[in-house]
């Protein structure tokens, strides 16, 4: 009896199709087909040093390989622009422009490396810098992630996104010393 139980189970494994991908893998091959795109955003930033929540909302683009762009168009105009390892932040109103090595803000960079990863579909990078945890479905996805690294540990604690398909809804940053985010985000109209 074990035997033909035993055979019974070998030809269904033998003969089954492969398993379906998971969820978090699907969400990532989705994610890694996106070549560019923009999308209006509305960002809270709850900081220990403001009475009230900081409010911003502007445009955030995304092309494939890792640049992306922030316009903050209001309350007030900043644009700050992540290719490869630097990250510029401009204020016309100010007439300034800085630029920053990543390597150098743990902060930025944890945050920076969990959004071109998740936006790339690249598990394998987030899994580098990140504890993943993934739940839903493809439909309606969380995705949070943990620093696994202490320096990056100690400015940001985690990072959730939101999102269907490979539609990002929102992006909420919690930080080691209290302040936090909310982003949520939606396309433009055509």
């Amino acid at each position: 009896m074990y035997r033909a139980l035993l055979a019974f189970l070998l030809a269904l494994a033998c003969g089954a199709a492969p398993a379906q991908d998971s969820s978090l893998e699907q969400v990532m091959r989705l994610l890694s087909a996106v070549q560019a795109s923009t999308v209006r955003f509305s960002e809270t930033k709850k900081m220990a040093a403001l009475s009230e929540p900081l409010v911003l909302s502007g445009r955030l683009s995304y092309v494939r390989g890792g640049r992306i762009e922030k316009d903050v168009e209001a309350p007030y105009r900043e644009r700050t622009t992540i290719d490869g390892d630097t990250m510029t932040v401009e204020s016309p109103a100010r007439g300034e422009s800085r630029s920053y090595a990543l390597r150098d803000n743990p902060a930025a960079r944890a945050f920076v490396e969990g959004l071109r990863a998740t936006l790339g579909g690249d598990l394998a990078t987030l899994e580098r810098y990140y504890r993943v945890s993934f739940s839903g479905s493809v439909d309606a996805w969380t995705l949070e992630l943990a620093p696994r690294d202490e320096e990056m540990a100690r400015f940001v604690e985690s990072i959730e996104f939101r999102g269907s398909r490979a539609d990002i809804g929102s992006i909420r940053v919690e930080e080691a010393g209290g302040n936090s985010s909310l982003m949520t985000l939606r396309r433009e109209a055509p």
